[in-house]
C-alpha cells in the first residue's frame, strides 16, 4: 500500500507540474509569443519536461527529510517577452499562468472530493479520493511556492515587471544573467531549506482555510 501512495504521489505531482509549465506556453503563445509551441513544449508527454534536479532531486530530500511538503518543478518552458502581443502587461498574464493553472486544478479536485465523499459517500480509504486529495494538496503546495519572490520562480517574475522593483534589481547581482545562471537556483533552494518550517505553516493555513471553503 505504501508503493502504491508513493506512486499516487509521484503521478499527481508529475500532472500537476507539467500543466503548470504548459499553461505558461499556452498563454504565451495566445498572445502571440510561440516559442514553447515551436519547441515541442505544450506536449502532455512528461519525457520533454522532466528537470533532474526540480522534478527528481529536490522532492526526493523533500520527501526523505519530511518536512510535511513536497515541491519541485519541471523544466521551464521557453517564452520569449519581446514577441509578446501588449508588453509587459501580457508577461505578467505569462508568469502567473502556472499559479493560475494549479489553483484550478486545486479547487477542480475539492468539488470532486466534496461530491465523491458527501455525495457518493466514498471512504477516504479509495484510491480515487486519495489521488484527488493528493491532487489538491500538491497543487496548493505548488501555487504557494511559485508565489514566493524568489530567483526563478513565478512570484519573483511578476514582481520584476513593475518599474520601481525591476529599477531595485537591476542595483543587485541579481541583475547579473551570468550571477543568476551559476548561483540564482542555490539561493532560492536556500532560502526554500531555511524557511522551510515557516512556508510549511503557511501551507498549513492556506490548506486549512481551502478545506473550510468547500466544507471538507
Amino acid at each position: 500500500m505504501d508503493i502504491l501512495i508513493l506512486l499516487i504521489y509521484i503521478i499527481a505531482f508529475g500532472i500537476a507540474v507539467i500543466l503548470h509549465e504548459i499553461a505558461h506556453g499556452y498563454v504565451a503563445n495566445i498572445f502571440g509569443d510561440d516559442t514553447a509551441k515551436v519547441a515541442g513544449r505544450l506536449s502532455l508527454n512528461p519525457l520533454i519536461h522532466i528537470d533532474p534536479i526540480g522534478s527528481i532531486l529536490v522532492p526526493f530530500l523533500l520527501m526523505i527529510s519530511n518536512t510535511g511538503f513536497l515541491f519541485g518543478w519541471a523544466k521551464p518552458v521557453p517564452v520569449n517577452p519581446f514577441r509578446l502581443k501588449g508588453g509587459v502587461v501580457s508577461y505578467r498574464y505569462v508568469t502567473m499562468a502556472g499559479i493560475s493553472a494549479n489553483i484550478i486544478l486545486a479547487t477542480i479536485s475539492a468539488v470532486i472530493l466534496k461530491i465523491t465523499t458527501q455525495y457518493l459517500d466514498l471512504g477516504y480509504n479509495n484510491l480515487g479520493v486519495i489521488f484527488f486529495s493528493v491532487f489538491m494538496q500538491i497543487n496548493l503546495v505548488l501555487a504557494i511556492f511559485n508565489s514566493l519572490p524568489f530567483p526563478g520562480f513565478d512570484g519573483y517574475n511578476f514582481l520584476t515587471t513593475f518599474t520601481p522593483i525591476a529599477e531595485f534589481i537591476k542595483k543587485t547581482p541579481f541583475a547579473n544573467p551570468i550571477f543568476m545562471a551559476k548561483y540564482g537556483l542555490f539561493i532560492s533552494l536556500f532560502f526554500i531549506f531555511l524557511l522551510g518550517s515557516y512556508i510549511g505553516i503557511l501551507f498549513k493555513t492556506i490548506f486549512g482555510l481551502f478545506l473550510r471553503i468547500f466544507g471538507l
